[in-house]
This record gives structure tokens, C-alpha cells and sequence, in this order.
């Protein structure tokens, strides 16, 4: 594949990979082998314009792989690599993983170090995603080793430019700003304008975070000429935007003005939505500069009005689907588990289909709701916010309505969840992501007959398997519902146990996500700490006793030391 100098494809060999196919697959002597080679060579190239069409070419390969019993593993990984980047893309961080580490697996007994590194850098981005930063610097530093060893310049480029990001999330600009910088030399080595004019955009940002507003207008302007002069819209419109908050800051408030107006237009004419937020934002800030007030208040109603569209267009329906999932799934579960206590009954077959006749009705009626109740909705970005709030803590309420001797248990767990969450400094939006899993992370119990959940004796096998499908039940309750979370996933997880005794996939360690090792040890404190039906209330120190005795074996070894310190040093209580 060709490229010009800012990096844009101008020709491939699509074409000709394409005739191969067809020929190989024409030919009598047909080579399976060969067949694979050309449709992972196609996929490849197709990945970056149109990863629908390479994830299928992906698919055929694996298919005749399969089929052949070949023993071509390079290929395997190769496609392995690939359905890993579509399922990253999608967000499905662990299918993500898990392909990744069945093409590292192959990577690692050959000699194709360009794969093994390019494979390495991918499962630092699932990781940095999943907002594992340890593990993301630890993949990335180990492709980079990689790629210097073998010497090559554009992997090189591409992953210190990842490491830059990590740093600069964390506010390191130090550490950022040296790897960025290392990222321009390789993209200056490789003359590849479009890296090397986004380097400079970087390095910007940093140098302005950093107060050294001189240096970041140069960084910002020798972008602007590149992406100018490449004619490459999106970066062009980033560092006008750039320049002109740099130059609000100044007080020169008429250049400002001009960059500011140069970066809205680029940014409407390349489609770039998210250009235009930030535009907007500093346009009301320069009114607001300038005394301006109602040029500031008119911006800033065009900032928060394409800001609510772009939120409302994803969240109003997640809100709605979440009140259909919530109440169809409830009626599936109680036909489930009516089921599995009558089950010798002869009408079973036929009460099953009325259940799904009801299901069906009731989703028509809850379509006509989501109609008539989705303008409401769209109207204010607090409305909905408070309404999504409510709605969480309404499934908390009716999960513990069911269970009476756990009423407020996983608020409580909510409460000690997020403070061990600040006290390990993660995310906000891991936070937030602790909060509202904490509060529906007992959802599923509503499967579970409620002389079951009350029962003041020791329970049976059967009662306890119907009791641990709980996790299960809440994560299809919850998934396909677009949070901006993984909530679902770790309302599934927060039973597993670090050495893989839990349940239901029996995960072991970095395999359960970050918040549902924190929820697991938030939810044995607040359980010990809290009277039962099968017996009394144990108390703090008790609980953290058991945490401490299975630290690093049931329970992740972080986690427990955040909770801890927030129990023993900083006076956590649940009142």
C-alpha cells in the first residue's frame, strides 16, 4: 500500500489482491492455504476505511482454516489481531482481550516480531480503555522494546504517542511530554506530516497545561500550517480551536476571534460534531472575555444544545430500554423460576407461551410509551439525569422490597464501594461506574423466591444454585442497555473471586474488571457487618479480619488495602 507525505492513502493493491482471489478460488489446483493469506492480506488493508467488509473477509479465513485443518498459525493470529481491533471498536472489551491473547500466544513461538509487537500495543489500548493504566504501560513498554529491536519507526511513532496519552491522563506532563516528543522525531524520521502536525498538537496541550503559553502557540501554529497545506480538515479545525483559546487567555481577543470563526467553519464542513462542541464552549468564554454577554449566552446555548443532542440521541433510549428490560426480563424470570418449582405440572408448555404472548403485548405498549414520552424527555439534560437517577434507585428499591432483611444493603455497599474507588484515586468515571453497579448489583435477585431469600436456616444445594444465578440474571437484565459504564458486565462479575473460586465464570484476577473486584469486597463488609436471618450482626472488625485473612486469594489485593484504610484510618461508617 502506498501513502503521500501526510500520511493519506492515494493507491492500494485492493484491486490486484482482489483478482488473486478470485483466480485462487477459480483455479483447479486450489491452494487453501494461499486463500487465507490473500483474504487476511485484504483484510488488513480494508481495517482502517471499512472494518465491516475485513472483519468478514476475517471470518471466510478462519472458516477454510478450520475447515482445511490447516496449520497455518500465522494467519490464525493475523486474523485473531483483527477480530480483536473489530471488537475493540465496538467497545466489547473482552472479546477484545481474549482474541488478543490467543494472537500473543501464537506471536510468541514465532519469529514475526512485527506481529508480536503490533499485537502487544493493542492489548495496551484494551487495557488503557478498560482503565487499567498499570497493565496498559506494561503492554505498550513491551511493544516498544519490540519495535526499537526490529526498528520500526511508524510502531515506534505509534505506541510512545499511546504512552504520552496514558502519562497525560495522569497528569505527568513530564513523562507525557517525553514520550510526544519522541513520537515527532519518529513521524519527522518517516516525513509523515499528518503525524507529525498531530505530535505538535500535543505537545501544545501539554506545554499549555503547563502554563508555557509561548511554546504552545508555536506547537499549535506549526500544526495549523501542516494541516493547511495537507488540506486535512478535522486537524486543521483542532488547531485553530487551539490557537484560539490560547489566545483568549492572552486577552487578544480579535485574533482570537478569527481562528475561533476559521475552526467552526472547517469543523461544519468536515462533519466534525465534536470540533464544534469545543468551539462553541470557547467562543462563549472569548464573549464572556470581551463583555460580550449576549454573544456568550448565544454560543453557549449552541454548545449546550448540540452537546444535549449528542447525549440525548444515545441516552433517552437507554433510559427508556432500561424501564422495557427491566420489566420484560422480570416476567421471564418469574416464568423461569415457576417453572423449576412446577416442574411436573402437564400445562407447563402452554403457561410458558401465555407468559411470552403477555411479554410480547406488554413490549407493544411499552413501544407506545418510548414514542409519546421521548420528546419529554429530550427537553432538558437535568430532567434526564435525575430521571436516570431515579431509575437506578428504583431497581435498588424493588431488588430489596424482595429481600427485606437486606433493606438499604446495597446503598450501603454503594456508600463503602465509592469511597474505596476515590481512596484507590481511579476515574471519575470508573466512580460513577461503582456507584450505579452498586445499586442495581442485586437486580437479579428477583428471580430468587423471596422464602428462599428470607430463610432463616442453612440452605439446600437447589436453593442455593437458584441463589447464585443472581449475577447471570442481572447482567441480562442490564446488558445491551448502552450505559456509558460497563455496568452490566460488572453486576455479572462482582461474585468472582481472584483465585477463580467464584462464580458464575470462576475468573481469576485481572480477568474480573477493576469495579467488580471493588464491589465484591464492599459487599462481604457490609454483609458481615449487618444482621441476617441465619444469623447475628458480626461487626466491622470481624469483616475486615476476613478480607485481610484472603487477601490476594479471594480478594484483590489493591482493593482490600484501599478498604482498609478508608475502615481503619479514616473512620468509614455506614450511618
Amino acid at each position: 500500500m502506498l501513502y503521500q507525505k501526510g500520511g493519506l492513502r492515494i493507491s492500494s493493491n485492493i484491486e490486484v489482491l482482489q483478482k488473486k482471489l478470485t483466480d485462487i478460488r477459480n483455479s483447479d489446483t486450489r491452494s487453501s492455504e494461499e486463500e487465507i493469506t490473500v483474504l487476511v492480506d485484504l483484510a488488513e488493508i480494508l481495517n482502517t476505511t471499512n472494518s465491516d467488509e475485513a472483519n468478514d473477509l476475517v471470518e471466510q479465513a478462519l472458516s477454510i482454516a478450520e475447515s482445511q485443518k490447516q496449520e497455518a498459525e500465522i494467519n490464525n493470529a493475523r486474523c485473531y489481531k483483527l477480530k480483536a481491533i473489530a471488537y475493540l471498536n465496538r467497545a466489547e472489551y473482552r472479546q477484545a482481550l481474549e482474541y488478543s491473547r490467543k494472537a500473543l500466544s501464537i506471536w510468541e513461538n514465532t519469529s514475526d516480531k512485527a506481529g508480536l509487537s503490533s499485537t502487544l500495543n493493542t492489548m495496551g489500548v484494551i487495557f488503557g480503555k478498560r482503565r487499567e493504566h498499570k497493565k496498559a504501560l506494561k503492554f505498550y513498554f513491551r511493544s516498544l522494546a519490540v519495535r526499537e529491536d526490529i526498528g520500526d519507526q511508524n510502531g515506534i511513532a505509534v505506541t510512545t504517542r499511546n504512552i504520552s496519552s496514558i502519562y497525560q491522563d495522569h497528569k505527568n506532563y513530564e513523562r507525557a511530554l517525553e514520550f510526544i516528543e519522541r513520537s515527532l522525531q519518529s513521524f519527522t524520521e518517516l516525513n509523515d506530516e499528518v503525524g507529525i502536525a498531530s505530535s505538535c498538537n500535543n505537545i501544545g496541550i501539554i506545554q499549555q497545561h503547563q502554563c508555557d503559553y509561548a511554546s504552545a502557540k508555536k506547537q499549535f501554529k506549526k500544526a495549523y500550517e501542516i494541516f493547511d497545506r495537507v488540506e486535512y480538515k478535522t486537524g486543521f479545525a483542532e488547531s485553530c480551536n487551539n490557537l484560539g483559546k490560547l489566545l483568549t487567555i492572552h486577552g487578544r481577543f480579535k485574533q482570537a476571534r478569527l481562528y475561533l470563526d476559521q475552526a467552526l467553519e472547517t469543523a461544519k464542513e468536515s462533519d466534525a460534531v465534536d470540533r464544534q462542541i469545543q468551539v462553541y464552549q470557547n467562543l462563549s468564554s472569548l464573549c464572556e472575555e470581551m463583555g460580550e454577554f449576549k454573544g456568550a449566552l448565544e454560543y453557549y446555548r449552541e454548545f449546550s444544545d448540540l452537546s444535549q443532542k449528542v447525549f440525548n440521541e444515545e441516552s433517552t433510549r437507554n433510559m427508556i430500554q432500561l424501564q422495557i428490560r427491566f420489566e420484560t426480563e422480570r416476567k421471564k424470570r418469574e416464568a423461569e423460576i415457576y417453572k423449576l418449582k412446577n416442574i411436573e405440572l402437564q400445562n407447563e408448555i402452554s403457561e410458558r407461551m401465555h407468559v411470552e404472548d403477555e411479554l410480547r403485548q406488554n413490549q407493544d405498549k411499552l413501544e407506545e410509551l418510548i414514542n409519546e414520552r421521548t420528546n419529554e424527555l429530550k427537553s432538558s439534560y437535568n430532567k434526564l439525569e435525575r430521571g436516570f437517577q431515579g431509575t437506578v434507585v428504583l431497581i435498588s428499591k424493588i431488588t430489596e422490597l424482595r429481600d427485606p432483611y437486606t433493606s438499604g444493603h446495597q446503598i450501603r455497599v454503594a456508600k463503602l464501594a465509592t469511597a474505596i474507588a476515590r481512596e484507590m484515586e481511579l476515574p471519575e468515571k470508573s466512580i460513577k461506574a461503582v456507584l450505579i453497579a452498586s445499586l442495581v448489583h442485586d437486580v437479579g435477585k428477583i428471580n430468587v423466591p423471596q422464602e428462599i431469600l428470607s430463610k432463616p436456616g442453612t440452605l439446600t444445594d437447589l436453593e442455593m444454585r437458584m441463589i447464585q444465578i443472581h449475577p447471570q440474571a442481572g447482567y441480562s437484565i442490564l446488558n445491551q442497555i448502552n450505559f456509558p459504564w460497563l455496568i452490566a458486565e460488572i453486576v455479572l462479575e462482582h461474585h468472582e473471586r481472584v483465585d477463580g473460586s467464584g462464580y458464575p465464570q470462576g475468573l481469576k484476577a485481572d480477568e474480573i474488571v477493576i469495579e467488580a473486584r471493588i464491589i465484591c469486597v464492599a459487599d462481604v463488609i457490609e454483609a458481615m457487618s449487618s444482621h441476617r436471618p441465619y444469623r447475628a450482626v458480626l461487626g466491622l472488625n470481624l469483616a475486615v479480619e476476613e478480607i485481610t485473612k484472603n487477601e490476594g486469594v479471594l480478594y484483590d489485593s489493591d482493593v482490600v488495602s484501599a478498604c482498609k484504610k478508608v475502615i481503619c484510618e479514616k473512620g468509614f461508617s455506614f450511618v
